[in-house]
């Protein structure tokens, strides 16, 4: 598993994406999609609306089991639940399958109100949010803003009571800053209380976090970043980033797995080569032809020294041993 991918994993498991995935599941498990068989509140032969109906109450069985006492978290699952529905209703429309928001959203309050008063004993939330008429571009926006507020108190916790590795989530908060400062900006010049009124958005900036020991030691560093910013280098700090972003670490035991898959993937990619393609042939062809320059040579030197013998032989044989010895005076 790459550093990508295990930070991934932690990710997913935040709140708001945790929820979001169940929104869609099968509905084959719901045992209060009845109320939309109900004549009264969606007619028989309106086969889309029944089959968002049946979804839209199995994840409302799902907001009552999750039984929750949590102001904030019923919020959170109240604005994605809204949310969903209003893309289910935008894709509708746009398929020419319903056109009319109004009783579209009517019969599903209706639907709502009948799930609570029969189907459960508990208070009937969501009441607010599914009564308030806003666009898509407000639900979005409001339901951006208390995801974030939700992720950042989940990774809170992690971080400082539960002791987990900041590297999980120090992309995500780096990448949290300009989207906090917008978010700033929108919650206080918004006079009609769309986007924040159920949360506190002053308590949720990124910069908080990063402030901490463990996720500070992530902040990359250069030896000659301190010099280069005194000295006014405006890129020292990009350097500095870069090369902490492509250095290998192979105290990693997924660095050396990485790099040995990988020369073993160009061995069988060579031997694949050498095997399938006329590369073999080419080689083969190579090596015997040295090979064949290799023979002639030495039948030529060996055919000219034998050659040189047979031109000299009466020489060679009239030419008497001298033997001459060394005697010392």
């Amino acid at each position: 598993m790459t550093i990508t991918s295990a930070r991934s994993k932690h990710l997913v498991d935040l709140p708001s994406f945790q929820f979001n995935r169940e929104l869609n599941k099968d509905v084959s498990e719901c045992f209060s999609c009845s109320l939309c068989d109900r004549p009264e509140y969606i007619s028989p032969d309106d086969y889309p609306l029944k089959i968002i109906c049946y979804y839209f109450v199995r994840n409302l069985e799902i907001l009552e089991s999750r039984k929750t006492h949590d102001t904030n978290k019923k919020n959170m699952y109240c604005n994605h639940l809204i949310h969903w529905m209003h893309n289910k209703y935008y894709d509708l429309e746009k398929k020419r399958q319903y056109k009319d928001f109004d009783d579209f959203f009517n019969k599903i309050d209706k639907v709502r109100n009948v799930f609570f008063s029969e189907y459960t004993s508990r208070d009937n939330f969501c009441d607010n949010i599914i009564s308030r008429k806003l666009t898509l571009l407000d639900i979005g926006r409001r339901k951006d803003f208390h995801d974030y507020y939700m992720n950042y108190k989940d990774i809170e916790e992690k971080l400082k009571e539960k002791g987990e590795k900041c590297y999980n989530f120090f992309n995500y908060l780096n990448t949290k800053k300009d989207f906090y400062a917008s978010m700033i900006e929108q919650c206080k010049n918004d006079p009609q209380k769309k986007y924040c009124e159920h949360f506190k958005y002053q308590d949720c900036d990124p910069k908080e976090l990063l402030k901490l020991p463990k996720c500070k030691e992530l902040e990359p560093k250069d030896d000659a970043q301190g010099d280069n910013s005194q000295s006014g280098d405006p890129c020292s700090h990009m350097r500095g980033w870069e090369t902490s972003y492509y250095s290998l670490n192979f105290s990693d035991y997924r660095v050396v797995l990485l790099t040995g898959l990988a020369i073993w993937g160009i061995l069988i990619t060579l031997h694949f080569l050498y095997k399938n393609t006329p590369v073999w042939l080419w080689i083969r062809n190579f090596l015997r032809k040295k090979e064949i320059i290799r023979n002639n040579f030495d039948e030529d030197i060996e055919h000219d020294m034998l050659s040189d013998n047979s031109d000299h032989l009466h020489e060679n044989l009239e030419r008497p041993p001298y033997n001459v010895g060394y005697y010392p005076a």
